[in-house]
């Protein structure tokens, strides 16, 4: 029988797929890698004022008008130092087995992404300043302004920072 014959090494091939392999066996470091970039791409929809669909904040849960007129910060779940400080400073990645996981402890996180209703546990009234002036609530209505999602942008940005790894893997 005619043919053609190939003589050399696979050993090449076989250390790529063998680095590729080692990635699904422990994605950890890519994880981690990848957690960076969807924290800051939080941060950034955060700064904007938009959910992770896009839409501003305030054209569907702008401030109360009287904390709007005292309120310290910039913006929207944004305390006075910015992005640094409070709810989207507090915004951060970890690596559970083969998942990433990103948000924040903050007491406030979940009323802030959730929205809900706020009671008093211990006192009669809800109290706080707010426009100079001192408040008594029974309760207090915090609407929803997502912050957390995974959006297209994040989507993309995960699938070429992969590729990215992969390329490398084969590389060496």
């Amino acid at each position: 029988m005619g043919g053609i014959t190939v003589h050399g090494s696979t050993q090449q091939m076989r250390d790529a797929l063998g680095r590729i392999a080692e990635i699904g066996r422990d994605p950890s470091r890519v994880l981690s890698a990848l957690g960076t970039g969807v924290v800051r791409h939080t941060k950034w929809r955060m700064e904007a004022g938009v959910d992770p669909q896009g839409k501003r904040w305030d054209s569907y849960a702008p401030l109360n008008p009287i904390y709007a007129s005292t309120k310290e910060g910039s913006g929207i779940l944004l305390g006075r130092g910015g992005m640094g400080s409070g709810l989207a400073g507090s915004i951060t990645s970890a690596v559970e087995g083969h998942t990433l996981v990103w948000g924040s402890n903050k007491i406030y996180s979940r009323i802030h992404q959730l929205g809900g209703i706020i009671q008093p546990k211990t006192k009669r009234w809800l109290s706080f300043h707010m426009g100079g002036k001192l408040w008594h609530f029974d309760s207090v209505e915090i609407p929803a302004r997502p912050y957390l999602g995974f959006t297209d942008k994040d989507r993309t940005f995960l699938i070429e920072e992969l590729g990215d790894y992969l390329a490398r893997a084969v590389r060496g």
